[in-house]
């Protein structure tokens, strides 16, 4: 793999994510339709690639969408957010996280939030998102609670 010195973070297409959703976050399933979610192709859903030496090694997904129990306002939701193993602790998800809250916050977002995996708690808390609630089980992708972070 490159340089990490050299990561280019971007807007991409919803069919973009579906590599690394299936090869990271859903191994169950085959890299193609089977892995789009809904809300995908929203005019106001964003999908962010982190790219080394034009490979995309990061996605993240920021959906429109309100939680009940945090603030009222324009809210997204980070969904299918995933880092290719070897790429894993070089800093480009939080590239990817920070520069897609950029983004959100030209477009007037308040709240931004997930339901975050408990391997991923430490990622989140470092970057300032508040880990909240219990745990709670996610089918076929284990415990989870809920993170989130004004902008």
């Amino acid at each position: 793999m490159a340089d990490f010195e050299a990561v280019a973070v971007r807007a991409i297409a919803a069919n973009s994510t579906w590599p690394l959703r299936a090869a990271v976050l859903w191994p169950e399933k085959e890299a193609g339709p089977s892995c789009l979610i809904e809300g995908d192709e929203a005019p106001e859903t964003l999908h962010m690639g982190a790219f080394v030496a034009e490979e995309l090694c990061a996605i993240g997904t920021f959906m429109q969408q309100q939680h009940p129990e945090l603030p009222s306002g324009v809210s997204y939701r980070l969904r299918a957010m995933g880092t290719l193993k070897s790429a894993q602790g070089k800093g480009l998800g939080s590239q990817l996280v920070e520069t897609g809250l950029d983004i959100l916050s030209e477009r007037g977002c308040d709240v931004v939030w997930c339901d975050a995996r408990h391997v991923a708690l430490g990622f989140y808390a470092r970057l300032g998102w508040d880990v909240v609630g219990p745990s709670y089980q996610v089918p076929l992708r284990g415990p989870h609670r809920l993170a989130w972070r004004r902008i």
